[in-house]
């Protein structure tokens, strides 16, 4: 006979089953049970589930459950047919086995370790987009300073790191084209500085369309640049016309054209263009006033003062046309006076050796002009005023180049005081010995 309930094969005579320890039924009870019994007994359970359960312990409820099949599953039969049944009433006994621990243990390894993985990857790729990320601002803020070369080490090692990201990309080849233009506005400036227009100008048509099309931030510095270089551009192009400009209305004409542009180079080109309309207008009053055309010499100071109402030396020379004017026609009458007089050995010496020059000083200076400077003393024993310094230009070699004359300032030296003057020659672009061949004066 077998057990109904694990389907063991058991001797006749056996009442409990030696292996699950159910109650055997007898030959004369019924194999299936009635619909009834059915309804009445438990649920089954799985058989597989039932079956491993079944091998791994010696005993189960006293109550027998329900096979799932009527065939009878055949088992090797026991070693001994004797059967020690538990006492009557106790409930069965199930040992444990480790194979029925090993088929939870196992999985439970196996997922926290697969868990254990995934959460050091997860972790792991975490600090990686930490890293990505700190470079990609790195970067952005040293490109946004003008830094490229820096900005573009940070997004190459972010880009190692991470080489699938799109934006990284992006923005290795934005650092790379601002990088670029700015090399070359930089060559730009430096043409600029050496006075190639051309080139530059060039350069500058190309680099500002470029700059047109490009809205991001990091080019705003550029455009920057690229404005001011067009700045400069303009403002050399003004000042190399200059040079070939010698009267006041030309030079009147220029500087409405560069008071149009708004920058500090167009402010410098003005100053000079202010500068060359004084110096043309002094120039034409000079000559003058050494013809004694002190009507016209008058006129030629008013020109200059139209541009410059306020400047000094043209408001001295004003002063100095009146009052050579009155000097000279005094000087007339004196003249005429002195003509039957014998003049006196200490107003001689006054008329002869009244000025000591004490210094001349020579620059030229960046745009290629010649500024002359220097002081005088008055050694005579009165007051003497208008004063006049003038000089000569040679080059290096001796060579005469031009000469001129310059005013003493203040107008009145009383004796032992000191004055100075200053003066301009624009356009020689080379170093000039400046020698003083006279200075005149005149006693009061």
């Amino acid at each position: 006979m077998y057990c109904n309930h694990c389907g063991a094969n058991q001797p006749d005579h056996a009442v409990f089953c030696s292996q699950c320890g159910a109650k055997l039924q007898t030959q004369s009870e019924s194999t299936v049970p009635s619909e009834q019994e059915i309804d009445k007994e438990q649920t089954p359970v799985d058989y597989l589930d039932q079956l491993r359960s079944d091998q791994s312990s010696n005993h189960t409820d006293s109550e027998p459950t329900l096979p799932i099949a009527n065939k009878p599953i055949h088992r090797a039969e026991p070693a001994s047919s004797t059967v020690s049944l538990p006492p009557s009433g106790s409930p069965p006994y199930r040992s444990t086995s480790p194979a029925r621990h090993l088929t939870w243990i196992i999985p439970t390894v196996l997922l926290l370790g697969i868990a254990g993985t995934l959460f050091w990857w997860y972790q792991h790729q975490q600090d990686i987009n930490v890293q990505v990320t700190q470079l990609h601002q790195e970067a952005s803020q040293l490109a946004l300073k003008g830094q490229y070369e820096p900005a573009l080490a940070k997004i190459t090692q972010a880009t190692t790191l991470r080489p699938t990201y799109a934006v990284l990309t992006k923005d290795q080849t934005m650092i790379e084209t601002a990088n670029r233009i700015h090399t070359k506005l930089e060559t730009v400036s430096s043409n600029l500085k050496q006075n190639q227009l051309e080139p530059a100008e060039k350069s500058l048509i190309t680099l500002q369309k470029a700059l047109d099309t490009r809205k991001e931030s990091i080019f705003e510095q550029e455009k920057t640049l690229a404005n001011r270089n067009q700045d400069l551009l303009a403002v050399l192009k003004v000042k190399k016309e200059l040079d070939q400009l010698d009267t006041i209305d030309a030079l009147a004409y220029k500087l409405d054209e560069v008071d149009r542009l708004n920058n500090q180079e167009a402010k410098e080109v003005h100053q000079l263009i202010i500068n060359k309309i004084i110096t043309i207008s002094m120039k034409n009053a000079e000559k003058l006033l050494q013809q004694n055309d002190f009507s016209q010499a008058t006129a030629a100071v008013k020109a200059g003062l139209q541009y410059s109402s306020k400047d000094e030396k043209l408001l001295s020379l004003q002063k100095r046309i009146t009052s050579e004017k009155e000097a000279f026609e005094l000087a007339e009458k004196q003249r005429i006076e002195r003509a039957i007089q014998q003049a006196e050995e200490e107003d001689l010496k006054n008329r002869t050796a009244g000025v000591e020059l004490l210094n001349v000083d020579t620059q030229l200076n960046e745009y290629g002009d010649i500024e002359i400077y220097g002081e005088v003393k008055n050694v005579a024993t009165k007051p003497i005023y208008s004063i006049t310094v003038y000089y000569s230009g040679y080059d290096a070699a001796g060579n005469y180049l031009f000469s001129s004359s310059a005013s003493v300032e203040p107008y009145d030296l009383e004796p032992g005081a000191t004055g100075s003057y200053s003066a301009y020659e624009y356009d020689w672009y080379e170093e000039v010995t400046v020698q003083i061949d006279n200075i005149t004066w005149y006693l009061e």
